[in-house]
Order: structure tokens, then C-alpha cells, then sequence
């Protein structure tokens, strides 16, 4: 039999603040500031770290041992699951030309669990945006099954100038701001973020009630308009959470401001739920869009929401698109919730659900 897997810990340090706990009250407040990057003569808005650091091995070596030092005293052998969609790029992009390029960028792994102070077992995953809830599901089934009792996953995502340049080139990026599900959504936001969760069979206040991902194979650089994919995977992650549609008290959605996978995206949640919509929230408009990294901060930062009794409103909607016939929270509230689904859409296809349940 199957054991049950929990939440134990979160750690997140992201534009937002340097805890899950200041987040959780910066989303409160409803801050949702950002800053600039240049690219050339274009410049776009940009979630960075509250960092100072010109190095980028040191940026990145504060960040995650601030972000380790959120969660409980961990056993040096605990498990390390990573998930990136850039690893050291900018690192390397820092060094000039020429410079020795290692077998694998998953390389830096290995100087991670370092800074962790880790020594197990070391697994890096990227897959685009789902990358975080890839590495979920790896450490959650291991669990699962009984194989390990532990894991930390890691999600980590610095600012580096390739990734930038890639979605820029392919007009993706908003010069503006993020609107979520808005009928001038225009684009994404890139950000930063390092995030933890801690793993655990042992009872904890949150536990993964259920987790699939999927395949979405309409295009290389969008879902099917049609959301078929997409309510498929989310209909999964009910049957394995083993609720209903009208069970789930909040949806985290995917929203990122793109066109075409917002658009996606609520004729999924319409699939899903039908007449029966529960909360819509969409946590990139304060945190950035973080790819590898976005899976997990937005679930520290979930979490710590729900923990402290809130719910934040959705930054950056004021306009509704008929076309979509959703629209996303836009007042705070109290409200209880005992399950909350979710969503990640990523750029190449990747497809993931995550139910989580108080326990």
C-alpha cells in the first residue's frame, strides 16, 4: 500500500522577500512591485531577488542557504531533487568567451547539495516551467513506495541573459506588466526565485493528495487553445486525490498573461468544473514568471498564505475577456481552504496538476 507523502517544510526567497512568511504578507499587503531589465535597446519589466550580490555563484550560493536555512536541521544524507530550466547560464554568460563548458549544466548540482550540506543521493530535473512538480512527483513516488522517507526538492532560478533574449525573440515577454486572464494580457514576466520543499512520510499539516503531469503536443510553443490536455492532466490529479471537482476550495492557476495559455488555460478550468468555478489565483503578477522555480515557490508561497489564513488578491486584472469567461480574485479574503489544485503549463508541452489537502 501506498504511503501518504507530506508537506514538511517550505524555504523561498524570491522579489517578493527573503521568507515564505514575508511573502505570504507582501501578497497580503498586495505588492507587486517590479523592476527593469535591459535587453539591447529594449527594456522589460523584471521579478529580481532583493539581492546585492554582482557574482552570480554568489548570488546563488546566499540564496540557497538562506532558503536552506528555512527548513528543519536536515540528515546529510536526505535525498536532493533540483529543478531549473537555466541551471548556471548565467554564470557562465559572467565568465566571457572563451570558457570551459562542462559535460552538463546539471553540473552545478553537485556544488547545490555543497551549499546544502548535503551529501545523498543528488537528482536535477529540467523541463521547462513543470520542472518543479517533475521533481515533486520523482521525490513523492520514491516515498511513496517506501524506497526513502525524506527529500528535499529544490527549485532555482536565476536572472541570466539567454533566457531573457529567447523569450523576447519569440515576442512572449509583456513590456508592461502581467495580466493575468485580462482582455489586455500581452505577455509574460520573467522573475527570480530559490524555493524548497522538505518532503516527508511522516504526518505534517499539508500533504500531496494528488500529482500528474502530461503532454500537451498542439505546438512546440503553446497549448491546444481547445484546453483538452490540460483538463485532462487536472481530471488525473482528481482521481488520484481521489475528490471531486466541487472539492477543491482554490485554484492556483498557471496565468502567466500569455494569450493564447491563458486562454488555454479557462477553457480547461471550464472542462473541469463547469458552472461550479472555485477561487481563481494567480500569483505571477507579484512574483514573476520563475520557469523551473516556478512550481515550487508559487507552492511555498501558497502554502504560507493558507497557513497564515489568507488569501491575496490577483495583482494586474481589470479588464475581463469574454473570450475566457473567467476572471481571477481580485479582493483579499479569509476564507477557509482545505484543497487547492495547482496548475502549471510549460513552454514545449509539459503539463502538471498538483492537488494539496490540509490534513
Amino acid at each position: 500500500m501506498k504511503r501518504p507523502v507530506y508537506i514538511a517544510d517550505c524555504g523561498l526567497i524570491c522579489a517578493r522577500g527573503e521568507t515564505a512568511t514575508a511573502v505570504a504578507e507582501a501578497l497580503w499587503r498586495g505588492e507587486s512591485g517590479s523592476e527593469k531589465r535591459c535587453l539591447g535597446e529594449r527594456e522589460f519589466p523584471y521579478f529580481a531577488l532583493p539581492m546585492s550580490e554582482d557574482s552570480w555563484l554568489q548570488r546563488a550560493e546566499r540564496a540557497i542557504r538562506l532558503v536552506t536555512g528555512q527548513l528543519a536541521s536536515l540528515p546529510p544524507t536526505t535525498p536532493l531533487f533540483i529543478a531549473s530550466s537555466s541551471f548556471q547560464i548565467g554564470h557562465f554568460e559572467q565568465q566571457g568567451a572563451p570558457f570551459d563548458l562542462p559535460l552538463a549544466t546539471a553540473s552545478l548540482s553537485r556544488q547545490i547539495a555543497r551549499w546544502m550540506d548535503l551529501s545523498g543521493p543528488c537528482y536535477s530535473f529540467s523541463n521547462a516551467c513543470i520542472s518543479g512538480f517533475s521533481a515533486i512527483d520523482a521525490a513523492g513516488t520514491l516515498i511513496a513506495a517506501g524506497q526513502i522517507d525524506e527529500a528535499v526538492v529544490l527549485g532555482f532560478e536565476l536572472a541570466n541573459v539567454a533566457t531573457l533574449a529567447g523569450f523576447a525573440s519569440m515576442e512572449l515577454l509583456s513590456r508592461t506588466s502581467c495580466r493575468p486572464f485580462d482582455a489586455r494580457r500581452d505577455g509574460l514576466v520573467l522573475g527570480e526565485a530559490v524555493a524548497a520543499v522538505r518532503l516527508s512520510a511522516k504526518p505534517a499539516p499539508w500533504r500531496i493528495a494528488g500529482l500528474r503531469t502530461g503532454l500537451d503536443g498542439y505546438s512546440t510553443t503553446g497549448p491546444d487553445p481547445d484546453g483538452g490536455p490540460i483538463a485532462k492532466t487536472a481530471i488525473a490529479s482528481l482521481k488520484a486525490a481521489n475528490v471531486g471537482p466541487a472539492e477543491i476550495d482554490l485554484v492556483k492557476l498557471q496565468a502567466a498573461g500569455s494569450p493564447g495559455t491563458d486562454l488555454a488555460e479557462a477553457n480547461a478550468l471550464h472542462k473541469v468544473f463547469g458552472t461550479e468555478m472555485p477561487p481563481l489565483l494567480s500569483l505571477k503578477p507579484a512574483l514573476g514568471h520563475t520557469l523551473g522555480a516556478s512550481g515550487i515557490a508559487e507552492l511555498a508561497a501558497l502554502l504560507a498564505c493558507l497557513d497564515a489564513g489568507t488569501i491575496p488578491a490577483t495583482a494586474g486584472f481589470t479588464e475581463a475577456d469574454p473570450e475566457l469567461g473567467l476572471a481571477p480574485i481580485t479582493h483579499r479574503s479569509n476564507d477557509p481552504v482545505r484543497r487547492a489544485m495547482l496548475n502549471l503549463i510549460g513552454f514545449g508541452g509539459g503539463l502538471a496538476t498538483m492537488i494539496v489537502e490540509r490534513t
